[in-house]
């Protein structure tokens, strides 16, 4: 995509935006799965009904420059490194939901920040960094009864008695975890991995029962921030 003039990211809140200056080399999508209800019935056995799809997913890595520069720069009216790194942050932080808008891929969907991380790079202070999204979805209210309306709660996940395999300590979130190295997914029941990193030591900040249960941050080693497969990491 670098050079092409017809591809533009545009992420919008509200009448807030940001036009991505430096276009990825590429842009990782990640198109969910549909989540059938396996439901025994007499005389019929097992019988799929549909329970859904999971969630997109899209993501990429560049950087925001500190100077312009022609050869790879789409806008001449670049802000500081620090105000797109401020800027993304505060709407991960506040859990907005972005319009994320690229027509060369008829991409305009709004969504969520799941991942922003990077790290300086160069004598000028050029940002470098990962971004990741999940597609966001309003859950309707339902009615119940005249002028009463529940909304569909979030339950906590259910924690992981137990790891797979061997006679291992138990990972609980707030731990130290050795990552080995492996893939990295967006969820914790994403199908496929969002990327695939190095061996790293990691704090553990959430645990689950799905297929990949630890959410670890990395703090030395390979950049690691996300979910991974209990297989590959360790208690310190």
């Amino acid at each position: 995509m670098k050079g092409d003039i017809t591809v533009n990211i545009t992420l919008k809140v509200g009448s807030d935006s940001i036009n991505i200056p430096v276009i990825p080399a590429k842009l990782s999508v990640a198109f969910g799965n549909s989540t059938p209800k396996t439901v025994d019935i007499w005389q019929r056995g097992e019988v799929d009904f549909s329970n859904g799809k999971e969630l997109d997913g899209l993501g990429w890595s560049s950087f925001f420059p500190a100077r312009y520069d022609a050869s790879y720069c789409k806008y001449k009216n670049l802000k500081k490194p620090t105000w797109y790194r401020d800027k993304l942050e505060g709407w991960k932080k506040d859990n907005k939901v972005i319009q994320v808008i690229c027509p060369a891929f008829s991409i305009n969907t709004k969504m969520k920040i799941r991942v922003f991380q990077g790290e300086y790079k160069g004598p000028e202070g050029d940002f470098y960094y990962e971004l990741e999204f999940k597609e966001y979805v309003k859950l309707p209210q339902v009615k119940v009864e005249a002028k009463k309306y529940i909304v569909v709660q979030k339950r906590d996940p259910v924690p992981i008695q137990k790891p797979s395999g061997g006679n291992k300590t138990a990972i609980k979130k707030g731990d130290k975890v050795r990552f080995k190295g492996g893939p990295v997914y967006i969820s914790s029941d994403a199908a496929r991995p969002t990327v695939n990193r190095g061996a790293a030591d990691c704090n553990c900040t959430i645990v689950n029962s799905n297929a990949h249960p630890y959410h670890l941050i990395y703090y030395s080693g390979s950049m690691v921030y996300g979910w991974v497969n209990a297989s590959d990491c360790e208690k310190i």
